[in-house]
């Protein structure tokens, strides 16, 4: 791949995917009935943080998985406080129950711990400090094989949790608890909309870079690579498009959310390289001008994310080789405002139509031209609350 490494605000070209990947990482707000020798005691209000990859279409009937997952749950600092008072000082976890559903599938949802629960053992509570329960212990965990409805979308969601948590005292006192935990608020990781050709094999993506920072509460960081079907020069091209930032899950009736931290990639595969490189090309530059983001259920209705220009820096071409350069080259996005319509029950923002203008090394001058992806990519849908 020939890459620059890209100025701080960019994004970084080594953390996008391959075209029809969608990688992301989401903190949603949960709820956790705590219980004592089977009695419900309360309700605990933590986080669980998941992340993992999927593809970000679907075909009809298609066979698909969300893979490269792991994630955790993060009891609060109030509730280690009280340990010094019990002289509990560790804790075994064992989590039975973690369950990621894809609606309109098949099965609707999937408990990854039936047959072989997350244990997780002596992890070190410090008094006062956030106790955190990673799963899996090491490596990552696939979920799946989900089949796609026939038509429509899908939408992979966090269901349940349940974690069996013993905690225990250097003096051999022990303290069993259960937390039955399920969504507080938006539990929705992504959309996926199912369209195109039946038949196509199944979706299950391997090997895609995964380095998120931990997001803030309710919120998704996350990139997709969209690819598109593209004019330039009068000839088919296909290229992709990546967009990237930190989204929140949930939007207020009343109020606005936005992307914030967000930018962009194109990615020129290597079979539409090589078709450049056949025409006599070596080396193209040109300048976004378009690139749409479309809302369901809220305005603006489009958003041109690249009004200003987005400037694509001259660029050799090598066969074989795809080309990644960060949009625009340093500095952010401007993604948003986007505010729920009166009755809305979520605000769905969609990748659009997209165009630059080209020239390639002799000066010659070309214009592409990008129809909206279809089947659709889904950024974010968010639910009203």
């Amino acid at each position: 791949m020939l890459a620059v490494v890209p100025p701080a605000g960019a994004l970084p070209l080594k953390d996008v995917p391959e075209v029809g990947v969608d990688t992301g990482r989401f903190k949603l707000p949960i709820g956790c009935t705590i219980s004592m020798a089977g009695l419900p005691f309360f309700y605990l209000p933590v986080d669980v943080d998941v992340q993992g990859v999927a593809p970000v279409q679907l075909g009809p009937g298609q066979e698909f998985w969300l893979t490269q997952g792991s994630g955790s749950i993060t009891f609060p600092s109030w509730l280690t406080a009280l340990a010094p008072l019990l002289g509990l000082s560790k804790a075994d976890a064992k989590i039975t129950d973690l369950s990621i559903g894809a609606s309109t599938s098949t099965p609707e949802s999937i408990n990854i711990a039936k047959d072989r629960p997350f244990e997780v053992k002596d992890i070190k509570i410090d008094a006062g400090k956030p106790l955190k329960v990673g799963l899996p212990l090491s490596g990552t965990f696939d979920v799946g094989p989900f089949k796609a409805a026939p038509s429509g979308a899908t939408t992979l969601k966090f269901d349940r949790a349940l974690a069996e948590v013993d905690l225990r005292s250097d003096a051999g006192f022990s303290l069993p608890i259960k937390a039955d935990c399920k969504p507080s608020a938006g539990n929705a990781l992504l959309k996926i909309a199912i369209g195109g050709p039946a038949g196509q094999p199944p979706a299950k993506i391997k090997d895609a870079p995964l380095n998120f920072a931990e997001p803030e509460t309710n919120q998704l960081i996350g990139i997709i690579n969209a690819p598109y079907a593209c004019t330039l020069g009068g000839e088919p091209m296909d290229i992709g498009v990546a967009v990237g930032g930190h989204i929140p899950l949930t939007v207020k009736r009343g109020g606005t959310f936005s992307f914030t931290e967000s930018s962009g990639a194109l990615t020129v595969p290597a079979a539409t390289v090589n078709k450049l490189i056949a025409k006599g090309h070596t080396k193209i530059a040109g300048r976004v001008t378009t690139l749409n983001l479309r809302v369901e259920g809220g305005t603006p209705a489009v958003q041109n994310v690249a009004a200003a220009g987005i400037d694509i820096p001259e660029t050799t071409l090598v066969r074989d080789r795809k080309i990644v350069v960060s949009l625009p080259a340093g500095g952010t996005l401007t993604a948003g405002p986007f505010t729920p319509d009166a009755g809305a029950k979520s605000v769905a923002v969609l990748l659009g139509e997209a165009a630059a203008s080209f020239t390639f090394d002799d000066g010659t001058p070309a214009t592409g031209t990008c129809a909206a992806p279809s089947p659709k990519v889904y950024l974010v849908e968010n639910p009203v609350t």
